[in-house]
């Protein structure tokens, strides 16, 4: 399910937000994280959107992705209805939402992560993830913590150790998807946040 938040006096079309919630994958809503940054831009002549995805443990990777994807999907088919401007879409979150977030840049259109709906267009024209996790194996070692995140990780988030499929660890890595045509990027992190 989604919200739509809208300007007063809507002149679209209006550039748009995709908004994706955080809560470490296994808990969050959609109408409880970024309103006021929706409410900022809803102001400034922007419509926003906030989806929910399935969450875990019950749903594993990429099955939240999928989730935001299909959202996507349906933004772009049915935001002109609502004066949002299906050419321009951004997309945001913050945490496992700025992880999703990322993702959905880095994959858009990748038919792996589409079943049923593989021709739907699902690009952004920009990503501005919140300190989210663009490296599900701390690979480069950068958080105090990296063992424990991929233990985490491997019980609750993902369907396999890391060992057993290294290719969808990869695929849940927003760094390994990196790419020249990639859209716009603004990341947003804390400098003491590892």
């Amino acid at each position: 399910t989604l919200d739509v938040y809208r300007p007063r006096d809507l002149r679209g079309p209006c550039p748009t937000l995709f908004q994706i919630h955080g809560g470490g994958w296994t808990i969050g809503q959609k109408d409880q994280q970024a309103l006021p940054l929706m409410y900022h831009l809803a102001k400034r002549g922007w419509v926003c959107v906030a989806a929910n995805y399935r969450l875990s443990p019950r749903a594993r990777f990429p099955d939240p992705l999928v989730d935001c994807k299909r959202a996507l999907a349906w933004v772009r088919r049915n935001i002109a209805a609502q004066g949002g401007d299906p050419s321009f879409v951004a997309v945001t979150g913050g945490s496992a939402g700025g992880h999703l977030a990322a993702l959905m840049a880095l994959t858009a259109n990748d038919p792996r992560l589409q079943p049923g709906f593989e021709r739907a267009d699902t690009t952004v024209a920009a990503a501005i993830p919140f300190y989210g996790i663009y490296d599900f194996t701390d690979r480069h070692q950068l958080k105090g913590s990296g063992a424990g995140m991929v233990e985490w990780l491997e019980k609750t988030v993902m369907p396999s150790p890391a060992a057993a499929d290294a290719a969808l660890w990869d695929l849940a890595s927003p760094i390994m998807q990196v790419r020249r045509d990639a859209p716009p990027f603004f990341i947003l992190h804390g400098t003491h946040d590892s």
